[in-house]
């Protein structure tokens, strides 16, 4: 080989690298129901998309789309398994028989301490059992997610079982809408953009909420009066990706998606979207925008043996017809009878 040819070789070497070292990110499209400046947005969904670009050394970036720009957040799932996003945050509430067994988590009264706690169980549950596992399969799951403790948001006070009666309170399918109809309530199921004009329209009288919903769709606007200590449900969210995308990104890009997924990243974006935004309660308190009443407890062990721990029972039921002979193993690892 002579000089010039080596000259040349060592020169297209130096370009490729070069080349290399800037190639532009992959873009992926990130699609979500929820408004930019809500709480769960701020405080949980962007700073990890931040955290997974840092970590991907610039192989990836994200591409946003709230409020429902890419896709509807009822079809969030299907728009994420065909492509149309590549990343979406999904309520489990649009999707009732996509996974039967993982309504587990959003019983009445469980005992998870907080949404952290309660995610936790979630993801365990989906890593441990197969009947859980599989019905997610068609995506990547990356995180398992709960909301807190739903509120109780109305448009006149509700202190008592009593006042509850008659009154339309829209909630997720599910086990909620079991607990709503023993305490004499109308469960109305519908999608939470949907709830903030329904609220106005008086064709709702209320929500079942927790505080980033109370905030990020400005329930307390329509809707002033919140109950607070109820034996009420988490719900399921979850972070999923398209498998082909995910499976097309260079190592480093994976390395980083993965290193915020899983266990706890389930339980942080736990904290970061829902539990941390009771620190909203008090500025709405204080403005006068919501009047706050916590059921004392005898009052919500009334709401618990009315509807609350029967809701348990009624499920193991409902998913024994349904051919789901583990059940009530399912209900022992998720209230903690038994250990994972």
């Amino acid at each position: 080989m002579n000089k010039l040819t080596t000259l040349m070789l060592a020169c297209a070497m130096a370009v490729c690298s070069v080349g290399a070292a800037k190639a532009d990110p992959v873009v992926l499209k990130y699609a979500d129901q929820n408004a930019e400046n809500s709480w769960g947005a701020e405080r949980g969904m962007l700073p990890w998309m931040k955290a997974v670009e840092a970590d991907s050394n610039g192989s990836i970036t994200f591409e946003t789309y709230f409020n429902e720009t890419l896709t509807k957040g009822a079809q969030a799932w299907m728009s994420t398994k065909n492509g149309i996003a590549d990343v979406a945050w999904n309520t489990m509430a649009v999707l009732p028989g996509k996974n039967p067994l993982a309504t587990v988590v959003t019983l009445p009264a469980l005992p998870a301490a907080t949404p952290m706690d309660a995610s936790r169980i979630a993801w365990k549950l989906y890593e441990t059992q197969p009947t859980i596992t599989k019905p997610f399969s068609d995506v990547k799951i990356l995180a398992l997610f709960m909301s807190d403790v739903d509120n109780l948001v109305t448009l006149k006070p509700v202190k008592t079982m009593e006042d509850l009666k008659g009154m339309k309170i829209r909630t997720i399918a599910g086990p909620s809408v079991d607990m709503l109809k023993a305490l004499g309530a109308v469960p109305v199921v519908m999608p939470m953009p949907d709830v903030y004009m329904a609220l106005q329209k008086g064709t709702l009288d209320g929500v079942m909420a927790d505080w980033e919903p109370i905030q990020g769709f400005r329930f307390h606007e329509v809707a002033k009066y919140v109950t607070t200590n109820t034996p009420f449900s988490y719900s399921l969210f979850t972070l999923i990706m398209n498998k082909d995308k995910f499976n097309s990104l260079p190592p480093e890009a994976r390395a980083a998606i993965e290193k915020h997924s899983g266990l706890e990243a389930s339980a942080a974006l736990a904290e970061g979207f829902a539990y941390s935004a009771r620190e909203v309660a008090k500025p709405l308190a204080d403005e006068g925008k919501v009047e706050i009443y916590e059921l004392p407890a005898s009052e919500r062990q009334r709401w618990t043996e009315a509807g609350g721990t029967p809701a348990w029972e009624k499920w193991v039921k409902d998913m024994e017809r349904k051919g789901y002979g583990n059940a009530r193993d399912i209900l022992n690892l998720a209230t903690g009878k038994t250990q994972f």
